[in-house]
């Protein structure tokens, strides 16, 4: 191998994750870092799935708080949350300096994850 080569990076183990696509409906709430809102956590409504869609418009910080949230989902799984509860499991807590916060209140709900991209992008 030569320092031109490619390096194949391999994942020997990662902990279970939630399914990260779905078909149903999906509930989200917005995750705000210094009053602003870099992205979306999301919940099938089916309840078996969850993830994090960053808000492109909000830069670095959307895209770095991805990988707080995928530990966080991650953490969540591995405790027996489902994706529902873990949606609302963080709602009010002190915002963290990578992942933001979650506000308090009701989660939305739209008919697609699909929808749900669109929103992130389109603000």
């Amino acid at each position: 191998m030569s320092l031109k080569d490619q390096p194949a990076f391999q994942t020997v183990q990662a902990p279970d994750a939630y399914p990260r696509t779905t078909s149903a409906s999906v509930r989200y709430v917005p995750i705000v870092k210094d009053g602003t809102v870099i992205g979306y956590l999301w919940a099938a409504t089916t309840d078996d799935a969850a993830q994090y869609v960053p808000r492109e418009q909000a830069g670095d910080a959307a895209f770095d708080a991805a990988v707080a949230w995928t530990q966080r989902l991650r953490w969540a799984k591995a405790n027996g949350i489902t994706p529902l509860q873990a949606l609302r499991h963080w709602a009010g807590e002190i915002e963290d300096a990578r992942a933001g916060e979650v506000p308090t209140g009701a989660p939305f709900e739209l008919p697609s994850l699909g929808m749900l991209v669109e929103l992130a992008a389109a603000e």
